[in-house]
């Protein structure tokens, strides 16, 4: 899956291109403005286009038009801070509109529009010396520890180079139960408590149970009536 994202502020392009990341589409090109993108659609073919609007040279809308003119089939998303471009960019059979800031929510829904699979979302980790990428799904718990953030999976713990706080507002499968932990929803089975201790996350294929802090536990409790 090739993605272009034709941008002029090289800090939007690199959110996104981190955000496209986070959801595995590692094969990501970069344009400055609308005329150097509208050379790369013909010089590389990607399957999936991302527009700025308002670009030095030439604008989105413009660069949108000379793309559907001469590659009627590859789909555009624009992304953009102005709104009011929004009737245009669907008049030129754009798939989505994106306002920025971009969520990731909001991402997915637009990839999914292009026919895109997100529901695998991964996430970077270090294994030894290498840096690979594991599903989410795979992932039991996620835990604050010094200066680390380890993910425990059924098999292995590796270390991840991100903070609690950013995997929680990418990847809504996890639950914060403590403000060093994050749980898997999909691998609890139940609360532990032993009397004069804290309550602890019990979770499927892994030993390790998560504290759970008293702010968080009726969250955890109206999770497991749920399952």
């Amino acid at each position: 899956m090739k993605i272009l994202i034709v941008d002029d502020e090289p800090l939007a392009r690199m959110r996104l291109k981190s955000m496209l990341k986070q959801l595995a589409f590692e094969q990501v090109l970069e344009a400055n403005h609308g005329a150097e993108g509208v050379a790369m659609v013909s010089k590389h073919l990607p399957d999936l286009v991302f527009l700025d609007i308002e670009m030095p040279e030439m604008s989105g809308t413009k660069a949108a038009a000379l793309i559907k003119q001469q590659h009627p089939s590859i789909p555009i998303i624009f992304s953009t801070a102005h709104d009011e471009f929004a009737l245009q960019a669907f008049d030129l059979s754009a798939v989505d509109y994106l306002m920025k800031p971009l969520s990731l929510e909001r991402l997915k829904q637009a990839m999914e529009k292009v026919g895109l699979d997100c529901s695998h979302d991964k996430i970077r980790v270090k294994r030894g010396n290498d840096v690979i990428m594991v599903s989410v799904n795979d992932i039991v718990c996620l835990m604050a520890e010094d200066k680390y953030v380890t993910a425990h999976l059924s098999d292995q713990t590796l270390l991840l180079d991100q903070s609690l706080a950013e995997i929680e507002n990418s990847h809504p499968v996890f639950l914060r139960v403590h403000r060093n932990a994050l749980i898997n929803t999909q691998y609890l089975k139940g609360i532990h408590l032993s009397p004069g201790q804290s309550p602890q996350a019990m979770l499927e294929n892994v030993t390790i149970q998560p504290v759970i802090s008293r702010r968080q536990l009726p969250a955890v409790k109206k999770l497991l009536k749920e399952l």
